[in-house]
């Protein structure tokens, strides 16, 4: 996703799809973010870009609070842009 905040703006479904219910799970085995350990995770962070047969497996997945998660985006974004520059 290359926007988090866009995305987080749409409203949520009433009926969750799989990818939500998915991601759920993942959050409800790891409660704590597992970046900062001070937050309750709310949101899951794949590690592998989409359409990678391993993107779901939950070792290339991370459980983060939201302030986590957009900086984790934010930080990526920054480091896409400076390869897309250079090249």
């Amino acid at each position: 996703m290359s926007n988090p905040r866009a995305w987080r703006g749409k409203g949520r479904t009433t009926t969750p799809n799989s990818r939500q219910k998915r991601n759920r799970l993942f959050i409800d085995a790891h409660p704590d973010c597992q970046r900062c350990n001070s937050r309750p995770a709310g949101e899951a962070h794949h590690e592998l870009p989409p359409g990678h047969p391993q993107r779901y497996d939950w070792k290339h997945m991370r459980a983060l609070c939201v302030p986590c998660h957009v900086t984790v985006h934010q930080h990526l974004k920054i480091i896409f842009t400076v390869r897309q520059r250079s090249v």
